[in-house]
C-alpha cells in the first residue's frame, strides 16, 4: 500500500514538472530582448505615421501682398488714364485749394465806400495805395467825375506802393477807387491815404471790397 502510494506521488511530481518545463520552454521561445508576445490578425494593415503638414506662412502672406499690390496699381493706372492730359498733380493741388478757400472765404457783399466829403486849397491830391492782406494780384481802377483816370493799378505792399497824382478842377470832384480784380484772394484789400500839395493827410482808411464796389471820396477844391 506504501508502495501505492509512493508511485503515484512520484508520478504527480513528475507531471508536474514537466508542465512546468513545458510553460518555461513556451515563454522562453516566443520571447526575445526588449519584446513582448502579441497576436498579429492576418486582415491587420500597417498603419502609416502622417507626414506633418508644413505650411509656409510667410510665402502665403507675400502671395496676398503681392496681388493685393498689383490690383491697387491697376486701379491708379486706369485713373491715370482717364485723367491723362486734364488734370495733372499741380492742378489737381490748386484746385484743392481752391475749394478750401471758397468753402472757407464769407461772401463779400459789393457794397461801395463813401469816406464823404473834403475840402482843400490844394491843386492836386495825392493817392497811395497797397494790399495790406497777402499780395495776390489785387488790382483797382481810379476814376475822376465819372471818367477813367488810372484804367488799372496792380497793389502791392507797403514798401512798393507808387503814388498816384489826381490833379483837382475848381469846385466839386468826384474821386472813384473802383475793385475790378479781387486777386486770388477774395476780397481786394487795399490800404490808402489822401494828401495834399503840402503833404498834409486828408484821410485814411482801409477797404474790403468785392469786385465791382468802390471807395467814393468827394472833393471840393476851394480858391486861396
Amino acid at each position: 500500500m506504501k508502495l501505492k502510494i509512493k508511485l503515484l506521488f512520484h508520478t504527480l511530481f513528475l507531471l508536474s514538472v514537466c508542465q512546468l518545463s513545458a510553460q518555461l520552454d513556451y515563454n522562453t521561445s516566443t520571447k526575445e530582448k526588449g519584446e513582448t508576445n502579441a497576436i498579429i490578425l492576418n486582415n491587420s494593415k500597417e498603419v502609416l505615421k502622417p507626414s506633418s503638414l508644413e505650411l509656409d506662412g510667410n510665402n502665403g502672406f507675400k502671395n496676398a501682398y503681392k496681388k493685393e499690390n498689383e490690383q491697387l496699381k491697376k486701379a491708379q493706372k486706369e485713373k491715370a488714364l482717364n485723367t491723362k492730359g486734364i488734370l495733372t498733380k499741380e492742378l489737381a493741388r490748386k484746385i484743392k485749394f481752391q475749394k478750401f478757400i471758397e468753402k472757407n472765404t464769407l461772401q463779400i457783399p459789393m457794397i461801395d465806400k463813401d469816406i464823404g466829403v473834403f475840402r482843400t486849397t490844394s491843386a492836386n491830391i495825392y493817392l497811395n495805395a497797397f494790399d495790406f492782406g497777402r499780395i495776390d494780384g489785387d488790382q483797382v481802377k481810379v476814376l475822376k467825375n465819372g471818367k477813367p483816370y488810372i484804367a488799372k493799378f496792380t497793389l502791392f505792399n507797403q514798401q512798393q506802393t507808387k503814388t498816384i497824382v489826381i490833379p483837382l478842377d475848381e469846385g466839386f470832384n468826384l474821386i472813384e477807387i473802383v475793385a475790378i480784380h479781387e486777386g486770388n484772394y477774395r476780397p481786394n484789400t487795399g490800404a490808402f491815404t489822401l494828401f495834399d500839395d503840402e503833404n498834409k493827410e486828408v484821410f485814411s482808411d482801409l477797404w474790403e471790397l468785392a469786385k465791382g464796389a468802390k471807395v467814393i471820396a468827394h472833393i471840393i477844391r476851394e480858391k486861396k
